[in-house]
């Protein structure tokens, strides 16, 4: 079997596991806050992967003023985003899934998430934390199609507006942090 037909019969047949759906006054609480002109400089991590998909699911938040990888910036930013650990699932071969042509699904258990740093480069302050992680399958074959209309996705999970709404709501969880270190801040509590 080809490589393209692998890709096809294996790889269009994938379903990652979502993380849980927010409450709805999580939810109310996210939608309502935004860091009035704060910027967010992502620094390049050892494994580039790690940096950039961070400087993405930020960005897609839309909790700050602006998100970029810290050399795309004019001026410096308010906070540099500082990956602390990669977050990563689990390799795997499916070489059973792929002789079936997808009958026999694999499936394995993966953490996806962010674990990363708020830091102020300009003023002398404590490293705000910030991390969500959640534990999921990722199942490929035949059976991934059933999955994903439940509860999983096909697509890029660290794309996926659950992933970042709960990115959202870590990063508001230490809205109290990131008020305190640029003087104070203006947050709506609510739409």
């Amino acid at each position: 079997m080809g490589v393209a037909a692998w890709v096809v019969l294996v790889g269009g047949c994938g379903s990652t596991a979502l993380p849980p759906k927010l409450a709805l006054a999580q939810r109310v609480e996210v939608e309502g806050a935004q860091f009035y002109a704060v910027s967010v400089g992502v620094e390049r991590f050892r494994q580039p992967v790690y940096s950039d998909r961070l400087a993405s699911a930020l960005d897609a938040t839309h909790l700050f003023a602006h998100v970029a990888t810290v050399e795309a910036l004019d001026s410096p930013p308010t906070f540099v985003a500082r990956v602390e650990r990669p977050i990563y699932g689990t390799a795997a071969v499916p070489w059973l899934t792929g002789l079936s042509l997808g009958l026999v699904s694999t499936t394995v258990e993966e953490e996806h998430g962010f674990s990363f740093s708020l830091i102020r480069i300009s003023v002398p302050a404590p490293k705000i934390p910030v991390e969500f992680r959640y534990h999921g399958t990722t199942t490929l074959g035949w059976r991934a199609l059933f999955l994903n209309v439940s509860d999983g996705t096909a697509t890029d999970v660290y794309r996926h507006p659950r992933l970042i709404e709960h990115l959202a709501w870590a990063i508001v969880q230490q809205s109290e942090l990131i008020c305190q270190q640029v003087g104070g801040c203006h947050i709506a509590s609510g739409p």
